[in-house]
């Protein structure tokens, strides 16, 4: 019987996705697209800007990482990204928490989630560093 080796790479395809997200949403929201109007009415302003440049910083950090051929840059990089892929979220999320709404519930487990599914990630990053480094293959 012949055995089938499957490599799928280091980049995940819901990662690659929330990326190009945040980046297309932290573009469009710091170019002066609305947000939502209930959304703009929970949170002070400094919030929405915290969100939306976290969002564009690590989206683009994240697929520039994506782009290089060198893994340990490229993994340092992810690391840079997943590290703002937690960030905004949770400052999102503790915003929403702190209005006091009952009607923020889906979107605070939403976020919640999210940052809880990038810190994750940011930890299996880093432990592929950790190996890399370990091996003396971070040239």
């Amino acid at each position: 019987m012949a055995t089938t080796i499957i490599v799928t790479g280091r980049h995940r395809p819901h990662e690659v996705m929330l990326l190009v997200l945040s980046a297309l949403a932290g573009i469009a929201f710091v170019a002066g697209a609305k947000p939502p109007s209930t959304v703009e009415q929970l949170v002070d302003v400094w919030v929405l800007w915290t969100w939306y440049l976290l969002l564009l910083a690590s989206g683009v950090i994240g697929l520039i990482g994506i782009a290089l051929p060198d893994t340990y840059r490229s993994l340092v990089l992810e690391l840079a990204a997943m590290v703002g892929q937690t960030a905004a979220p949770a400052v999102y999320a503790v915003a929403l928490l702190s209005t006091g709404s009952g009607a923020v519930g889906f979107a605070v487990a939403f976020c919640a989630s999210w940052a809880s599914a990038s810190a994750w990630r940011g930890w299996q990053v880093w432990t592929s560093m950790r190996a890399l480094r370990q091996a003396g293959d971070t040239e």
